[in-house]
C-alpha cells in the first residue's frame, strides 16, 4: 500500500489525513474500548515524558494516532491511516529535532484522548482536525502548489 502514496505531495497526504482522522476520532469516541483508552493514555503520558527527546516523542505521537484508528473499529480506515502516517513519519523524522511545540502538541493529544474517552464524537472530531491543521502549519506542509507548478515539479 505504501507504493500507492509514492509521488504524492506532503500537503496532499495531510489533507487526506485531516479528512480521515477527524472522522476516525469521532468513530473512536463512539466505538472505543477500554484497552484502546488505556493504550491512548499510556502514549499521552509517554509524550509528556519524552519532551527532551523529539525522536521518542514522534514515535509516541505516531502510536497514539494508530491506536485511535484501531479504536474506530474499521480495519480499512486503520490500514489507510497506517499507510499515510508511515509515509509522513519518514519525512517527519528528518525534521523532528527542530520541533519546538511538543508541550502544546502533547496537551492537544491529551484533549483528544479525553474527548474520545468521554465518548464525545463531535468534540473528538473538532480537536483532531484542529490538531492536524496546527501540525500541518507548524511543519510548513500546508502550502498547495498550483496544478501547473505541480506538473512542472513532477517532470523535474
Amino acid at each position: 500500500m505504501m507504493g500507492a502514496l509514492h509521488g504524492f505531495q506532503t500537503w496532499q497526504m495531510f489533507e487526506a489525513r485531516i479528512i480521515l482522522e477527524s472522522n476516525i476520532a469521532a468513530l473512536a469516541a463512539e466505538r472505543g474500548k477500554d484497552e484502546h483508552y488505556t493504550a491512548m493514555a499510556e502514549e499521552v503520558a509517554e509524550m509528556f515524558a519524552a519532551m527532551n527527546s523529539p525522536a521518542d516523542f514522534l514515535i509516541h505521537d505516531l502510536l497514539f494516532h494508530r491506536i485511535i484508528s484501531k479504536a474506530s473499529g474499521n480495519p480499512i480506515l486503520a490500514a489507510v491511516i497506517e499507510t499515510i502516517t508511515s509515509a509522513l513519519y519518514d519525512k517527519r523524522r528528518k525534521t523532528v529535532e527542530r520541533s519546538i511545540d511538543m508541550r502544546e502538541s502533547a496537551e492537544m493529544h491529551r484533549e483528544i484522548y479525553r474527548a474520545i474517552r468521554t465518548r464525545k464524537p463531535q468534540e473528538a472530531r473538532k480537536l483532531m482536525e484542529d490538531h492536524l491543521r496546527n501540525a500541518q502549519t507548524s511543519q510548513g506542509w500546508n502550502v498547495r502548489r498550483t496544478r501547473k507548478a505541480s506538473l512542472i515539479g513532477s517532470r523535474q
